[in-house]
C-alpha cells in the first residue's frame, strides 16, 4: 500500500512538471507573437540581377580597384576655405567718424577650393588664385580637422602657392612623372567642388601641351574628368594615386564642368615646390623666346618634307635667343645635338638644360641651315615669395564707372562694354589679385556675349590675343571677323575658365 501511494505521488509530481512546462512554453510563444512585428510580403515580386555574381570578373575587379584607389587618395586631399574682405578702409573709417556717419563694413567672403598634402611635414600645394588676397586661410582635412595655414611662398606665372599645416598622421601624395603621361590615360580628379567635401570624379587624359606654346613651363594638361568651381588646387592622379596634375580652370560657357578642364603638369608643380623649399631654390633655365606649332603650309614654306621643328614667333629683348642670333621665322631642328620634333620637345629640352653651359642649335633660316650657339639664363623668380600682409581694412566697393554699352553689330563680343582694372574692383567682385585684363561693365541685351559673359567678369585674352587695357579689348574685337567665335579667358570671382562667345 505505502508503495503504491509512493508511486501516486512520483506520477502527479511528473504531471505537474509538465504542465507547467507547458505552460510557460505556451506562454513564450505568445509573448513573442505578440511583440514580434508581422510580417508582411514586398509589394513587388523579388527579381533577380540581370547578371550573376561572377559572370563579369574584369568589371568587378575594376569596381574594386576604383574604390581602393578612392580610399587611399582622398586622406591626402583637403578642402581650403579662405576669409576675404569684412574689414573698412581704416582712412574711410576716419572720415565717417570725423563726420558722424554710420560704420560700413564691406562683405565677408570665403570662396572655397582645395589643395594636396605633399609631405608628411604638412606641406599643402594649391592654386595660388584659391588663397590670394585672403586674411585666413583654413584647411579641412577628410576626418573633419579645420587647421590653420602658413603660406611659405608662391609662383604667380603658374598659380602655384605651397602652404603649411601642423598636424600628425599625415598621408602625403607623390608626385608622378608628368613627362610619361598620356593622352587616353586613366586619371582621377579629388577636390571640393561647390563645397562638396571628399568628392572624386573619374575620367583621362584629353590632350597633353595645351594653350601656351613658349619654352616654359606654362602648358596643361586636358582632361574630361568633371572639374568644378572648389576643384581648383585640387589633384589630378592617375591609377597608382599619384599627382600627374593640380587642376587649375575649365573650358565653360556655364560656368559648370563640360568635360574640358586643364590642370598643371605635375614636374611643373615640383619644380615650383622645390624653388620655395629648397635654400635658394632650384634655378630654371630660360631661352627666351615664343613658339608656335608648325603647320602643313608652314612646313611647305621652308621646303620641308614632313612637319618637325619649333618654330619661332618671337625672341625676348637681351634674352638668350636674341644674344646668339636667333631671330622670329627661324625654325629650330636641333637643340643641344638632339633632333626637335615639335615646340613641346624643344620646351622639355631646355627644361633639362644646364644655365650657363655652351649649347649648339642648328635651324633652318631663308632655306639655309645655320648653326648658332646660346647659353641659357636663369628664369626671373619673381613671385616666389611670401605673399605680402593684406592691406590695413579692404575698400568699400564703389559702383562702377558709368559707360553706355557698344551699339550691337555682328561682332561675335559687339555689345560688351568695359573698364580697366581697379583694387576696388578686384575687391568688388572677389578676382584674382594678380589680374592683368579689362572688366566687364555690361552685356547689351540680345548680343551674342548675353547669357555667356556678365558685368564682374575679367577678360584677360580674347582668341590668341593678351587684353591688358580697353584698347586691347577695342582692337581684339575690332579683329573679329562677322560670324566668328571669341574664345575669351575670363575670371568669374577667382576662378579662371574659358567661355565661346559666338557659334
Amino acid at each position: 500500500m505505502k508503495s503504491f501511494l509512493q508511486f501516486l505521488v512520483f506520477v502527479l509530481v511528473i504531471t505537474l512538471a509538465l504542465a507547467g512546462l507547458y505552460a510557460w512554453k505556451s506562454g513564450q510563444f505568445e509573448l513573442a507573437s505578440r511583440t514580434a512585428a508581422p510580417s508582411a510580403p514586398h509589394a513587388l515580386p523579388a527579381v533577380q540581377p540581370a547578371l550573376g555574381a561572377g559572370s563579369l570578373p574584369g568589371l568587378a575587379a575594376l569596381d574594386a580597384e576604383f574604390g581602393r584607389l578612392a580610399e587611399a587618395v582622398i586622406p591626402s586631399v583637403v578642402s581650403i576655405t579662405a576669409r576675404r574682405g569684412g574689414m573698412a578702409d581704416p582712412r574711410e573709417e576716419f572720415l565717417r567718424q570725423l563726420f558722424g556717419m554710420r560704420r560700413q563694413m564691406p562683405p565677408e567672403t570665403f570662396p572655397q577650393g582645395s589643395g594636396a598634402i605633399i609631405s608628411k611635414e604638412g606641406h599643402v600645394v594649391t592654386n595660388l588664385h584659391v588663397i590670394e588676397g585672403a586674411s585666413e586661410v583654413v584647411a579641412t582635412l577628410s576626418d573633419g580637422r579645420r587647421l590653420p595655414t602658413e603660406l611659405l611662398g608662391y609662383d604667380e606665372t603658374l598659380d602655384i602657392a605651397v602652404m603649411k599645416i601642423e598636424a600628425e598622421h599625415l598621408r602625403p601624395l607623390a608626385f608622378a612623372d608628368s613627362e610619361e603621361v598620356r593622352a587616353g590615360q586613366l586619371v582621377f580628379a579629388v577636390g571640393n567642388p561647390f563645397g562638396l567635401q571628399e568628392t572624386i570624379t573619374q575620367g583621362i587624359i584629353s590632350a597633353r601641351e595645351r594653350l601656351f606654346a613658349s619654352e616654359t613651363d606654362k602648358e596643361f594638361f586636358q582632361t574630361d574628368a568633371p572639374i568644378n568651381p572648389g576643384n581648383s588646387g585640387g589633384p589630378l592622379v592617375n591609377i597608382r594615386g599619384e599627382i600627374v596634375g593640380i587642376n587649375n580652370f575649365i573650358f565653360s560657357q556655364s560656368g559648370g564642368s563640360q568635360g574640358i578642364g586643364f590642370a598643371i603638369p605635375s614636374n611643373a608643380v615640383r619644380r615650383v615646390v622645390d624653388d620655395i623649399l629648397r635654400p635658394g631654390g632650384a634655378a630654371r633655365p630660360v631661352l627666351g623666346v615664343v613658339l608656335r606649332p608648325l603647320d602643313d603650309i608652314s612646313a611647305s614654306r621652308f621646303g620641308l618634307a614632313d612637319v618637325r621643328g619649333a618654330l619661332v614667333d618671337a625672341v625676348g629683348p637681351d634674352s638668350p635667343a636674341a644674344q646668339a642670333g636667333i631671330r622670329p621665322g627661324d625654325l629650330i631642328l636641333k637643340f643641344n645635338g638632339r633632333e626637335i620634333r615639335d615646340f613641346g620637345e624643344l620646351r622639355r629640352r631646355v627644361a633639362q638644360s644646364k644655365i650657363g653651359e655652351p649649347l649648339d642649335v642648328e635651324l633652318l633660316r631663308d632655306g639655309k641651315k645655320v648653326s648658332l650657339q646660346v647659353r641659357l639664363a636663369e628664369e626671373p623668380r619673381s613671385g616666389r615669395t611670401a605673399l605680402p600682409a593684406p592691406p590695413a581694412g579692404g575698400v568699400v566697393p564703389q559702383p562702377l564707372p558709368a559707360q553706355p554699352p557698344a551699339a550691337a553689330g555682328q561682332s561675335a563680343l559687339a555689345g560688351v562694354a568695359v573698364t580697366g582694372v581697379t583694387p576696388a574692383l578686384i575687391r568688388r567682385f572677389d578676382l584674382p589679385g594678380n589680374l592683368d585684363g579689362v572688366i566687364v561693365q555690361s552685356v547689351l541685351p540680345g548680343s551674342a556675349a548675353e547669357g555667356v559673359l556678365q558685368p564682374g567678369d575679367a577678360i584677360e585674352q580674347v582668341n590668341d590675343t593678351a587684353v591688358a587695357t580697353e584698347d586691347d579689348f577695342a582692337a581684339a574685337v575690332a579683329a573679329l571677323t562677322p560670324g566668328e567665335r571669341a574664345i575669351v579667358l575670363l575670371s568669374r570671382g577667382p576662378a579662371r575658365s574659358f567661355a565661346v562667345v559666338g557659334p
